[in-house]
């Protein structure tokens, strides 16, 4: 089943920085929380075990999709990671990070606060090293 999300406050020239965090950050949450709830009664295996690789998408997939299409963009990645370690016991947030691009339009780059600092799971599972290089891991 797919869902469509109209959301014409949000993600546009017009919408604050603010407004497109607090959207992002419950779309982020929201992912996370169904991907649990697929955890709790289905085995998965670790994300990086998975065989799952970066690839670009527009679709904000769970577990199951995710693994079943091979691959994922940082949304949909960073949210599989963070179920699995929440359901391990461990410390995982969503964070995201965004620049203005050149048509001034917005981009978003999403990752994984650990206790140890932030992980780029995206970065771990292939996406180029030219991608994304202003949201370096390193520079935050």
């Amino acid at each position: 089943m797919i869902f469509e999300l109209n959301l014409p406050h949000v993600f546009n020239r017009r919408s604050t920085r603010d407004e497109n965090a607090a959207a992002l950050r419950i779309l982020l949450e929201s992912l996370i929380a169904l991907n649990l709830a697929y955890l709790d009664t289905h085995h998965a295996p670790p994300l990086y075990e998975s065989g799952v690789r970066y690839g670009r998408t527009t679709i904000w997939e769970t577990i199951p999709a995710l693994y079943d299409r091979g691959y994922g963009d940082c949304k949909s990645l960073t949210a599989a990671l963070c179920a699995e370690r929440r359901k391990n016991g461990r410390f995982a947030n969503p964070v995201f990070r965004y620049m203005q691009n050149e048509s001034g339009g917005i981009n978003y780059h999403i990752l994984v606060q650990t206790e140890r600092g932030f992980e780029d799971p995206s970065r771990a599972l292939g996406m180029g090293r030219d991608e994304n290089s202003y949201m370096d891991v390193s520079s935050y």
